[in-house]
């Protein structure tokens, strides 16, 4: 039986609701992924004491280190990326990485005795790399998270997540985002991260 973080990992990378310290990055890509994942795991721990505003102030730091939010907001729009300018751009990936932290705050909000573990890196497509990651609940078997990770200007950031190994975050977002996008245009895309975002605080 999968553990409440096992599912909740699952509900972030398939929300269909429209869903850099210097010692991590000298240290590589596992690096980065386990300074992440303590303080993903500081957050649960802080539970409803934190509440979700404080579990948000906490995740924030912590994806904008290790996420590159522009390359993966680029990703889940496609060729329609192209288009926009960088001011748009970067309106985008904020509201894109304010609906990511949110997720986080409330998706991730108890601990029941669970720890992460984090293997080795891998060599994948495009001189990027992958480093795997298990959710281990205190009983029960443990759920596999592949972190897709593409060094830039010296740091190593997350550029996809792989649920157990196959589901891609940045392809499930491309068929939601490139939806909205097309029916609605950029700002009818930012608006509806930004109700998202702030539904997600109930």
């Amino acid at each position: 039986m999968r553990s409440f973080l096992a599912v909740s990992m699952l509900a972030l990378v398939l929300w269909s609701g429209l869903a850099e310290p210097a010692a991590a990055q000298a240290g590589g890509p596992e690096a980065v992924i386990r300074t992440f994942s303590d303080r993903l795991l500081e957050s649960m721990k802080g539970g409803a004491k934190l509440g979700f505003k404080g579990r948000a102030e906490k995740m924030r730091p912590a994806v904008a280190e290790a996420y590159d939010m522009p390359s993966m907001t680029r990703s889940t729009l496609g060729t329609a990326a192209t288009k926009m300018s960088p001011d748009e751009a970067g309106k985008l990936a904020q509201a894109y990485s304010n609906f990511s932290v949110a997720t986080y705050a409330a998706q991730f909000n108890e601990w029941n005795g669970e720890r992460f573990e984090v293997g080795e890196q891998r060599p994948s497509a495009g001189g990027s790399v992958i480093v795997s990651s298990w959710l281990v609940p205190k009983n029960g078997d443990p759920t596999q998270i592949d972190y897709v990770m593409r060094q830039d200007q010296g740091q190593w950031r997350i550029i996809d997540v792989l649920f157990e190994g196959t589901v891609s975050q940045v392809a499930v977002r491309r068929s939601e985002f490139g939806s909205i996008f097309r029916s609605k245009g950029l700002d009818g895309l930012i608006e509806t991260l930004e109700k998202q975002t702030a539904a997600l605080d109930k």
